[in-house]
């Protein structure tokens, strides 16, 4: 099983760090964040990555190589930068290096995800797609309330709805609903849970953190020191 993951994106609130760096190339605990998403892959099996690849790309095929240096093979997939295609775009724009049942990663995401329990899931299912999903956490504190009383307050708490993790089980038919330029999350996902073809995993209690911003890459370098992150 092949595993493509999406590189190609700017990191604009990651300035002015990715003002020359593709922001899966941003380093968390010491390494790339695309180290991290490998590593993670590589402990479950998963032995060959295409990197979809566009913004300061040739980075990120210097640093990889074919990947023999971290016992995978890696291939690349390039998107003009100038010309951005989406998070389904380039997907399809590969599709010639599909050959089965895939796995779709976001390059930004640092986690411990079950893969092989959510890959087991999807083929149980029967689905043509499978998200990884964990609970919301909310951005802010809350206020419970009896009436017009407080009773009390809760920093951040865990909410009980699901948000997409940012990690896909696909099978080939779903590139059919693929546009050449779009996003998987809102041009492709809600086509496939119409047909009720579409599943989800919960990977609640996982660790899992966007770098998407300064904030998040902070919190996600002291979540790493502090030995949250056990791949």
């Amino acid at each position: 099983m092949k595993a493509f993951i999406l590189c190609g994106g700017r990191g604009e609130r990651l300035k002015p760090l990715t003002d020359n760096l593709p922001k899966p190339m941003v380093k968390v605990g010491g390494k790339p964040i695309l180290e991290h998403q490998l590593e993670l892959l590589s402990k479950h099996g998963i032995d060959e990555a295409v990197l979809l690849v566009g913004w300061c790309g040739d980075q990120v095929e210097k640093y990889f190589g074919d990947g023999r240096k971290i016992n995978m093979h890696i291939e690349y997939s390039y998107e003009d930068p100038n010309n951005r295609l989406g998070t389904a775009g380039p997907i399809k724009a590969a599709k010639d290096k599909i050959d089965g049942t895939f796995i779709v990663m976001n390059g930004d995401i640092v986690s411990n995800t079950n893969i092989s329990g959510i890959v087991s899931f999807h083929v149980g299912m029967e689905c043509w797609g499978t998200i990884n999903m964990i609970n919301m956490t909310s951005p802010y504190g809350i206020i419970d309330l009896d009436g017009n009383k407080i009773k009390q307050f809760r920093e951040k708490p865990v909410l009980p709805f699901k948000m997409n993790a940012g990690l896909y089980v696909l099978e080939p038919d779903v590139v059919d609903f693929m546009p050449d330029v779009g996003s998987i999350e809102t041009d492709v996902f809600p086509k496939i849970a119409a047909l009720g073809k579409l599943c989800g995993y919960d990977s609640t209690g996982i660790y899992w953190s966007d770098v998407g911003t300064h904030k998040d890459l902070e919190k996600a370098n002291k979540d790493i020191l502090a030995g949250k992150l056990k791949i």
